[in-house]
């Protein structure tokens, strides 16, 4: 009765310390991603948070129109292109 008493005390350690493990585990990597992610998504909801990342984005677009080229030779091709087709297809539908 004694050794079974044990074991199962033994099982128990080892089930109770499997499980802080596993419990660990996760807040280290999938619960910090999550909370990481929980943080941006409340700071893009609060105004105090749109007023800034309207600012950045403000910045950022005046930082831009400073420059000589917005664009590379590629992408000023390809964008020609495309507004190309966009209005051949707007006058189609006229």
């Amino acid at each position: 009765m004694k050794n079974n008493n044990s074991n199962f005390r033994i099982f128990l350690y080892k089930t109770l310390f499997i499980f802080f493990c596993i419990y660990l585990l996760y807040n280290f990597t999938i619960g910090k991603k999550i909370d990481d992610y929980e943080n941006k998504l409340l700071y893009l909801v609060t105004d105090q948070g749109r007023e800034i990342a309207r600012d950045k984005f403000r910045e950022e677009l005046e930082k831009s129109l400073t420059k000589d080229n917005l664009l590379n030779k590629d992408d000023k091709i390809l964008l020609k292109r495309f507004i190309k087709k966009l209005t051949e297809e707007l006058k189609n539908d006229e």
